[in-house]
């Protein structure tokens, strides 16, 4: 998906700066690359709870680490 949306993006560049149905779709994109990131955020957002009630330290790290991740992801988006 991310390959994608390397792709997708400077092709939302070229079709934004249209009008039209060009400029429509290009909106389009935007508005999907934005949920994605917003799903991924909401992700991380469960991993960290998760993370909360584990006892095991070992795993609740981890959890951490993985959530972060996927926050650094979606702000990339």
């Amino acid at each position: 998906m991310k390959k994608i949306m390397l792709v997708a993006v400077p092709a939302l560049f070229a079709l934004s700066a249209c009008d039209g149905p060009a400029e429509e779709a290009g909106e389009e994109i935007d508005d999907i690359a934005e949920a994605e990131a917003e799903v991924m955020d909401e992700r991380a957002e469960a991993l960290d709870a998760v993370a909360d009630a584990t006892e095991d330290t070992g795993e609740s790290a981890e959890l951490e680490q993985e959530a972060e991740a996927l926050e650094e992801q979606a702000d990339g988006i």
